[in-house]
C-alpha cells in the first residue's frame, strides 16, 4: 500500500484513538447509559477496523511489489542520465584545458627553437633591447613602446650583454604569442620568464609601470613550479587557482619549462580564466534544482553556485586579489555527503546516492585529466524520477477513492450500532436512574426515603443494601453531632493556649531587646527585673546571684516594693536550703510552686504577702549555676510545664546578658588598672632620666639653641604650655613675645600645643632609644669580659684578666680582688 493511503488510513485511526482517549478520560463523568453505549461502539469499531486493515494491507502488498519493479527501472534511468552529464561536462572542461596545453606546448617549442638561431636573433635586427628598454626612477628596466609585448627587468638584476641578447631573441615571440591568445580567448595572458630574470608578457600591459621595481618573477610559483629543481621531468605544471587582480574571477596558470641543448632557459606560462568553465557549469541542468561544482585535488572550492554552498552549510568565500581559495568542502555538510567528498578528492569516478536534510540526492563525480580538478554534479532523486512520482500519485488516487468507500460503509455501520447501543443502555439503566433519585433525596436530608425493589438482579440487591444503609445512617447522625460539639470545645481551648504562648514569646522578645541596652551590671539587673514584670505581668520578679563562696544566693534586684525592702535588708537564702531558691541554685533545675501555701520548699516571706504561685529558673554559665530568676504571681496555678519551657528561654537570655555585663565591667576595670600602671611607670622613668641630666632645659636666643644650666636664673615668660606624656607632665614650653603688649591668639596657642604634643612623643622615643643603647653597650662589655675569662683555666690568669678588663672598662678606678677566709664546716 502506498504512503498516502497508509497516511490517510492511519490519520483516521489516530483521530479515532484520540477521540476514544478523550472520552476515556471523561468516562467517569458519563452516565451509565452513555458508558454502555460507548462500550458497545468501541468493541464493534475495533472488530470492523481490524478486518478493514487486513484487507487494505493485502492489497497494498500487491501494489508495492509492482511499484518496486517499475521504480528500479526508473532509478537506473536517472543514474545513467546523471553519469552521462558528468562525463560530457568533464570532456568539455578537459577540451578547454587540453587546447590551452597544446597551444602553450607549441609556443614553448617555438621559443626553444629560437635558441638554435640565437646568434642571428641576438643582434637585434627585429627588436633591439639596447635601444628599446629604459631604466625607470626606481631602478627597474622596461620597454616604453606600445608593441604587442611588455618587457620588465627588476632592479635586483644587472643589465649585461647576455641578458640583452636573450631579450632580443625572445622578441621573436611576437610572431606566435598573439595568435595563441586569439585562438585561446579564455587565456588572459601569456608570458616568458627567462632564467636571467627578464619577463616578456603578452598582451602589453606596461609591466614596468604597474608592478613593484623589485618584483622577481623567478621566485614566483608559476616559475618555480617548472624549474629544474621542482620539475626534473620537464612536464607541464599547473599552479593553484587564484583570484585575478583585474577582477575577472579565478585564474589558473599553466607553466612549461623551455630547454635548449639540455640547458634550462626559462619558463613560458599562460593565465587561464576559469570564467568560461564557470559559465558552462552554471548552465548544466540535470533537473530543475540540480547543479554542478568544481573542486581542486585538495577539496578546495573553485566553482560552486549558491545552492551548493547551502547544501554544505557554508557561506561563499571572499577571495582577495592574487590569493588562492582556502574554503574546502572536506568535512562539511551531512555525514553521507562528507564520505562522498572524500571519494571525489581521492580521484574516483562514481555515482552515489546520499541523503541531505531528508532529501535523497544523486551525486556523480569524475576527475579532469588536465589539470587535476574534480567535477561534481548533483540532483534530487525525486526530480529525476518524475515518472515514478506520477505513477505513485495515480495509485494513491485510486486507493484514496477505495478508502472513501470503506470509510462511508464504516460510518453507516457506526451510526446503526450507536442507535442500538443507546436502546440497550436505556433498558439497563432505567432502574438505576430511579435508585439515583432516591439517593439524591437522602443526600438532601430526607433520611426517610427508601428505594423500590423492582427486580431480583444485581440492581435489586443494590436497592436492598441501600435501604439497610439508610437505617444505619439515621443511628449514626445523632452520635456524630455530639462528637462535633465536643471537638469544637477542645479546639477553642487549644486556640486560646496558642494565643497565650504567642503573647509570651512576643513579650520575651521585647525583654531581650530591652536588656541588651544596659552595660553596667547593677543597672542591667534592675532593668531585667522591671522589664520582665512589665511585659509578663508578674507580681514580683527577683534576681539572685551566688556569693563568691557559693554558699548563699543574694537578692540583687527586684521590681516589687517588697523585693526592694528585702534588698535593703541584704536578703539571702542558703544554697541547698529549705527554699525554692535554695533548691534551684543547688540542683540547677527549674522549680514551680503552683500553690505556695502547699509547697514544702517554699519559704513564706512577709514582704510578698500577695504571692500565690511561684516559678524559679536557674541562671547558668559555662562554670555552672551562678544565680536564679524568681517570678511570682498573685494567681494560683499560674504556671505549667509549657511555661517552664518558654521561660527557660528567657532565663538563658538573662544569663547571657548578665555574663556579658560582667565581662564588660571586668574588661573596663582591667583597662583602667593597666592605664594607671603605665602612667606610674612612665612618670617614674622620666623622673630618673631627668635626675641624671645636667641641663635644666633649652632656650632659643634668636641665633641658636642653648641649654639652661642649674645656675641660670629662671627666664620670664608670658605663655607656658605643658609637655604631657600619657597624662604626666615632663616639661613645659615657655614663650615670651618681643612685643610686651603682644596678645597670644587661639591659633598660636593651638600651634604651640600641637608642637608640645609631638615633642613629648619624640622625647619619649629618644629616651627609650638612649636607654636601649646603654643596655646594649653594657651587655656587650659584660659579654667581652666573660668571653676573655671563660677561655682561661689558670686561677692567677683569670684574676689578672678580670682586674685588667675592669680597669679598662672603669677608668680612674682602683680594682682589687681579695679572697675571704671560709669557716670550717661543722
Amino acid at each position: 500500500m502506498s504512503q498516502p493511503v497508509y497516511a490517510t488510513y492511519a490519520a483516521a485511526i489516530i483521530i479515532a484513538l484520540l477521540v476514544v482517549i478523550i472520552l476515556m478520560r471523561q468516562f467517569k463523568k458519563f452516565s451509565l447509559r452513555t458508558k454502555i453505549a460507548f462500550g458497545i461502539l468501541v468493541t464493534g469499531a475495533a472488530a470492523v477496523s481490524a478486518l478493514a486493515i487486513f484487507g487494505l494491507n493485502r492489497a497494498g502488498l500487491v501494489i508495492n511489489l509492482l511499484e518496486k519493479k517499475y521504480e528500479s527501472n526508473a532509478v537506473e534511468h536517472g543514474k545513467i542520465q546523471v553519469s552521462n552529464v558528468v562525463r560530457a561536462e568533464a570532456d568539455k572542461a578537459d577540451k578547454i584545458f587540453s587546447k590551452t596545453l597544446s597551444g602553450l606546448l607549441s609556443l614553448a617549442e617555438y621559443r626553444a627553437n629560437l635558441e638554435t638561431r640565437k646568434d642571428l636573433f641576438a643582434a637585434g635586427a627585429y627588436w633591439n633591447a639596447r635601444e628599446r628598454i629604459y631604466q625607470f626612477p626606481n631602478g627597474q628596466y622596461g620597454s616604453l613602446d606600445t608593441g604587442s609585448a611588455s618587457v620588465f627587468i627588476p632592479n635586483t638584476r644587472a643589465i649585461n650583454e647576455t641578458l640583452l641578447a636573450d631579450l632580443n631573441t625572445t622578441a621573436y615571440l611576437d610572431f606566435a604569442a598573439p595568435n595563441f591568445l586569439k585562438e585561446n580567448p579564455e587565456v588572459a595572458a601569456v608570458y616568458y620568464v627567462s632564467a636571467l630574470g627578464a619577463t616578456t608578457q603578452y598582451p602589453n600591459v606596461k609591466l614596468a609601470e604597474t608592478i613593484p621595481a623589485e618584483f622577481d618573477a623567478t621566485k614566483q610559483p608559476y616559475f618555480t613550479i617548472a624549474d629544474p629543481q621542482n620539475d626534473p621531468e620537464r612536464l607541464p605544471r599547473w599552479t593553484a587557482a587564484r583570484q585575478d587582480s583585474a577582477g575577472t574571477g579565478l585564474i589558473v596558470t599553466l607553466s612549461i619549462p623551455v630547454y635548449a641543448d639540455n640547458t634550462f632557459k626559462g619558463v613560458i606560462s599562460a593565465d587561464l580564466r576559469l570564467a568560461q568553465i564557470t559559465e558552462a557549469l552554471s548552465n548544466v541542468k540535470v533537473s530543475e534544482s540540480g547543479f554542478a561544482f568544481l573542486l581542486d585535488s585538495e577539496g578546495r572550492i573553485l566553482i560552486m553556485p549558491p545552492q551548493g554552498y547551502a547544501l554544505f552549510g557554508l557561506q561563499p568565500e571572499e577571495i582577495p586579489a592574487n590569493e588562492s581559495p582556502k574554503q574546502t568542502a572536506l568535512g562539511e555538510g551531512a555525514e553521507q555527503l562528507q564520505r562522498t567528498i572524500q571519494q571525489v578528492v581521492s580521484g574516483e569516478t562514481n555515482l552515489v546516492g546520499v541523503e541531505v536534510d531528508g532529501v535523497n540526492r544523486y551525486v556523480g563525480f569524475t576527475p579532469l585529466e588536465t589539470p587535476a580538478y574534480r567535477l561534481v554534479i548533483t540532483a534530487p532523486e525525486n526530480e529525476l524520477n518524475q515518472i515514478i512520482v506520477q505513477s505513485r500519485a495515480d495509485v494513491q488516487n485510486e486507493l484514496a477513492a477505495a478508502l472513501q468507500g470503506v470509510l462511508a460503509l464504516l460510518l453507516s455501520m457506526f451510526i446503526g450500532a450507536a442507535l442500538i447501543s443507546v436502546w440497550i443502555g436505556q433498558v439497563i439503566t432505567s432502574p438505576l436512574l430511579r435508585l439515583t433519585k432516591t439517593v439524591e433525596r437522602v443526600a438532601a436530608g430526607d433520611t426517610s426515603a427508601r428505594a423500590a425493589i423492582e427486580t431480583q438482579d444485581e440492581i435489586g440487591a443494590l436497592s436492598a443494601a441501600f435501604n439497610t444503609m439508610t437505617e444505619k445512617l439515621n443511628d449514626s447522625l445523632q452520635g456524630l453531632e455530639d462528637r462535633v460539639t465536643e471537638r469544637t470545645q477542645d479546639l477553642a481551648q487549644v486556640n486560646e493556649d496558642a494565643a497565650r504562648r504567642a503573647a509570651q514569646f512576643e513579650a520575651i522578645a521585647r525583654v531581650a531587646r530591652t536588656i541588651t541596652s544596659a552595660q553596667t551590671l547593677d543597672a542591667l539587673l534592675q532593668q531585667i527585673a522591671e522589664t520582665i514584670s512589665a511585659e509578663l505581668n508578674f507580681y514580683h520578679v527577683g534576681i539572685f546571684l551566688l556569693d563568691p563562696r557559693r554558699e548563699f544566693a543574694i537578692l540583687a534586684a527586684a521590681n516589687s516594693e517588697g523585693g526592694k525592702r528585702m534588698i535593703a535588708k541584704n536578703y539571702r537564702l542558703q544554697v541547698g536550703g529549705a527554699s525554692i531558691i535554695g533548691y534551684v541554685t543547688n540542683l540547677g533545675q527549674p522549680r514551680v510552686a503552683l500553690d505556695i501555701g502547699a509547697d514544702a520548699e517554699h519559704f513564706n516571706n512577709p514582704d510578698l504577702p500577695d504571692a500565690h504561685s511561684e516559678i524559679t529558673l536557674p541562671l547558668l554559665a559555662s562554670t555552672g549555676v551562678f544565680g536564679a530568676l524568681d517570678a511570682q504571681s498573685v494567681t494560683a496555678n499560674a504556671f505549667s510545664q509549657e511555661d517552664i519551657d518558654i521561660l527557660s528561654i528567657l532565663a538563658d537570655q538573662v544569663s547571657a546578658a548578665i555574663q556579658n555585663a560582667r565581662s564588660y565591667q571586668q574588661s573596663r576595670e582591667a583597662q583602667e588598672q593597666a592605664e594607671n600602671a603605665s602612667l606610674q611607670l612612665s612618670g617614674q622613668q622620666w623622673r630618673t632620666f631627668l635626675t641624671n641630666e645636667t641641663a635644666q632645659g633649652y632656650y632659643f636666643d634668636g641665633i641658636g639653641v642653648k641649654s639652661i644650666q642649674p645656675a641660670d636664673k629662671r627666664r620670664p615668660h608670658k605663655l607656658s604650655v605643658p609637655i604631657l606624656l600619657r597624662g604626666s607632665q615632663i616639661g613645659s614650653v615657655k614663650l615670651n613675645a618681643l612685643d610686651p603688649n603682644h596678645e597670644w591668639s587661639d591659633d598660636e596657642i593651638s600651634i604651640v600645643q600641637a608642637a608640645a604634643e609631638r615633642t613629648a612623643l619624640a622625647l619619649d622615643n629618644a629616651r627609650l632609644l638612649l636607654e636601649s643603647q646603654k643596655r646594649a653597650a653594657k651587655e656587650r662589655t659584660i659579654g667581652e669580659i666573660s668571653a676573655k675569662i671563660g677561655g682561661l683555666t689558670n686561677l692567677e690568669s683569670i684574676i689578672q684578666t678580670a682586674i685588667q678588663e675592669l680597669g679598662d672598662t672603669l677608668p680612674d678606678v682602683d680594682v682589687a680582688v681579695q679572697f675571704t677566709d671560709m669557716p670550717d664546716k661543722p
